[in-house]
Parts: C-alpha cells; structure tokens; sequence
C-alpha cells in the first residue's frame, strides 16, 4: 500500500497556488565548531530534493534560500496563494533566531508547514521542554542548566550526559560528553560556555534503549512505524550515544555501527507506551503536521529526551525512513505534510505549547523516584 492510499477524500481540495520552499544557508559557523557546517548545509540538499518531489507530484514550487532577511524572501508573493515549506532552522547562522521564522511567517500572514515560533522556541531550548513535559506528567530525565562550571552540583545527577543548551543536529555532543565525576562534568560544562556560547544542560544518563517516534498529523495523530538505534556494536553503554559524529562524520567508526531499525525490533506492551508517550510529548510541546520524539527506556518506562518540531525530511532521514517503511514514497510523504499544512488554515484554533516555563540559574527537576537504571554504576572511562 503507497502513502496515496492512506490520505483521506478530504484531499481533494484546492491546491495553493504555489509552494515556496524556504531553507537557511550558513555561510559561516558564529559559534561551535568548524566541523559543525557539515550539518548545516544537509538543508540545502533536502530543499532540492523537497522541491523537486513536489513538483514531481504536480506543484509549482520555487525556492528561496534564507540568509538573514526573511521578510525580503517573501515580497512579492500573495499570502492567500502560497503555502511556505518551512526548512529554516537558523538566521544569520544562529539557531536561536529559528523561532523568528515563523514569528515572521504569522506576521505577514503567510501559511506554512510545520510547528509555530513559540513551538520551535520552547522545543529548542531543552530545559523549558524538559521543564513542561515534567509540568505534564510526561517522564523525563532528571536535569540541571549550568550557567558556570562552578555552579552547584546535584552529585545525584551523575553518570550524566552534556550538552548545549539550545542546539539541535547534536551539535556539542562527543564521545566526552557522558560524564561520571564532578570534575569531568565541570570541564565538559566549561567547553560548552565556550565553544558554544549558551549554558550547557547536563542530564542524568539513560544507559538503555534508543528510540525515535515519527508523528504526523494535527487533531487527529499518526503514529510512523518506531525506529531503534542499534548500539550491539558497543559493549561499553556510556559509549552508547548518536553523538555528532555518528550522524555527520563519514571517518567516524559510530557514523558505520549505530544502524538505525526501523520498524524496531520491539515487544507490544512497550510499543505501545512508547508510542503513548511520544503522542503526550507531540500535544504538550504543541507540534503541528510533523515531529519526531526521541527518547530512552529505562526500566520499561520511556523517558523524553527531546521533542523535535520540523525535523529532518532529508532523503536518508529518519523521519522519512519510518514513513517509507510505512509505504509512503517521498514525494507522497512532502505531498502529506503540504496537505496537513493548507487545511490548517481554515482551522480557527492554533495548536500553541500548553505553557511557557522560566528558569531560576539553579533549576533543577526533582523526581520522586530514580529508576535503578540511572542511579550511578559502573562503566564508562
């Protein structure tokens, strides 16, 4: 069965005049690592591939590459005629101006794919998720955002994992960033003020199952087939993160021996909360058309690590992985997301995050009950 035969009579309506494909280019790196463009300009080739699917399935599409005026991208066009496909993940190289993307889009009254600016702003910053799927009963992992190294330390935290506050594309992330004794969190703590300019979020460490959960849909949810990343290649469990080489660096050997299953190879029961959980952290964060959730299991119960709105629709992407094991093609797959989009606008209400949570510097998510899997043990280095 193809994607086609899995959308509803509903589809038959009018078509927007013309889709304008918006993506960010980077002509430099301001902050991180210079390795770090490799994941930026991947956009630019699923703008291509995005544009040419729908023009394969009979759009008139134009692309527009975005720098940092996005208002001078969209002169010109009639707001009622186009829909925008929304590939924009930074202005001006800054991953934290995504949100004014769609802030920008609302403004000018254009109608566009994927999650609104509050949505994209909440989901970046990984405390204020963190802090609202807690807000709603959704698990996560227990965490603390440093704004110094030698901010306190919650020694409960450790073993635990570092990471920038406010990346995406696991910008950041190495084979140093799961730590195990106060003074490695603290000079992984130091790296990520420096290097990366932000706060550094360290996350107690879930030492089990990875898996990501596709979701697509606005009201009524679809669930894509669920994907497992596959560690068996490595015994050491502190080694078992989709850190940034794994995803972006060819040299690495993590980029060979962390295969992706899909669908994965997982029991029923845990399916199910898997998918349950995902779908509670789709409706908190507010996520329209598509998103995916990743997260970790720890004595069988999924916990969140990331809500990820707009995700990656590149050919060789997870999310469209899990659609074509769901028998979407991809330009059925970008032909659906188009369609989820342009009924949007005839909706009144729009999806928005159900609160926005502020941090104290010493925010600190307390947990009445540490599974035993992340209570410090032994491993790592």
């Amino acid at each position: 069965m193809t994607g086609a035969h899995l959308l509803s009579q509903d589809d038959a309506e009018e078509p927007p005049g013309y889709i304008l494909v918006i993506y960010n280019t980077v002509e430099r790196v301001v902050r991180g690592e210079a390795h770090d463009l490799l994941a930026e300009q991947e956009v630019i080739q699923t703008a291509q591939a995005i544009a040419a699917a729908l023009r394969a399935a009979g759009h008139r599409v134009i692309t527009a590459p975005v720098w940092e005026d996005i208002g001078a991208v969209l002169e010109g066009y009639a707001p009622h005629d186009v829909l925008v496909f929304n590939l924009c993940e930074s202005l001006g190289g800054r991953s934290e101006d995504e949100p004014k993307v769609s802030a920008t889009l609302d403004q000018w009254g254009f109608h566009y794919t994927g999650s609104s600016g509050p949505t994209i702003a909440t989901c970046l910053n990984k405390a204020q998720t963190k802090a609202l799927l807690a807000q709603r009963g959704v698990p996560t992992a227990p965490y603390q955002v440093f704004y110094q190294p030698t901010d306190p330390l919650n020694p409960d935290l450790l073993p635990a994992i570092v990471k920038p506050l406010a990346e995406d594309a696991s910008h950041g992330i190495s084979r140093d960033s799961v730590v195990h004794t106060p003074r490695q969190l603290r000079e992984r703590v130091d790296y990520i003020l420096r290097t990366y300019q932000q706060p550094a979020l360290v996350e107690a460490f879930i030492p089990g199952r990875e898996f990501n959960v596709g979701i697509w849909g606005n009201g009524t949810l679809h669930v894509l087939p669920l994907s497992e990343l596959d560690f068996s290649y490595w015994t050491d469990p502190y080694q078992r993160v989709c850190h940034y080489d794994a995803k972006w660096n060819p040299q690495a050997v993590e980029y060979y021996t962390m295969p992706v299953l899909c669908p994965a190879p997982v029991e029923r029961e845990l399916a199910a909360r898997i998918r349950e959980v995902g779908l509670r952290a789709y409706r908190a964060t507010g996520c329209r058309d598509y998103a995916r959730v990743d997260l970790r299991v720890a004595d069988g119960v999924p916990y969140v690590l990331e809500v990820n709105p707009n995700p990656c629709l590149a050919p060789d992407a997870g999310f469209f992985n899990a659609a074509r094991v769901a028998g979407y093609g991809y330009a059925e797959m970008a032909e659906r997301i188009v369609r989820l989009a342009w009924r949007r606008r005839h909706l009144a209400w729009q999806q928005q995050p159900a609160s926005y949570v502020q941090h104290r510097p010493d925010h600190l998510l307390s947990v009445v009950h540490r599974p035993s899997s992340l209570r410090p043990g032994q491993g790592g280095r």
